[in-house]
């Protein structure tokens, strides 16, 4: 088992030296990018349609895949001491767009719900999005 680790050891410190991991490393960012933005866009229709796209193909399926890719490039950007910085500028148009079908899709989801559970659910949610952002772009409490 030694034996096979210091084998795995010594190819992954060969290809970090010639290169191919960090354009693996890029890559895989910029396919986690477009696996993510298509999971937004399937889930949108979905939600507008229902069964449209889980009759064709698993969502959780499909989210699952890129959460492990996710963890993926996690691991191998710490095995390169590579990563991308999180610098939110609050004034960007992305940011906006993001927020604004976060907010369509939470009101259509919530189209059928009681008048009385609305709020709670809504501030449930902005509750959790408030604490991961705290997680995520916290800056080092």
């Amino acid at each position: 088992m030694e034996t096979f680790k210091n084998y795995c050891l010594t190819r992954l410190a060969a290809l970090r030296e010639s290169g191919a991991l960090s354009l693996a490393y890029a890559l895989l960012a910029e396919a986690l990018f477009l696996g993510y933005l298509g999971f937004a866009a399937l889930f949108t229709v979905e939600m507008l349609l229902p069964t449209f796209i889980t009759a064709r193909l698993s969502l959780a399926k499909f989210f699952f895949i890129l959460f492990l890719l996710s963890f993926a490039l996690t691991g191998l950007g710490r095995f390169l001491d590579m990563s991308f910085e999180w610098k939110i500028n609050k004034k960007s148009p992305a940011l906006w767009l993001g927020l604004c079908w976060m907010l369509g899709i939470l009101l259509v989801s919530l189209y059928k719900f009681p008048p009385l559970t609305i709020p709670v659910i809504i501030a449930g949610f902005f509750f959790t999005g408030f604490l991961f952002w705290n997680i995520l772009f916290g800056e080092g409490e």
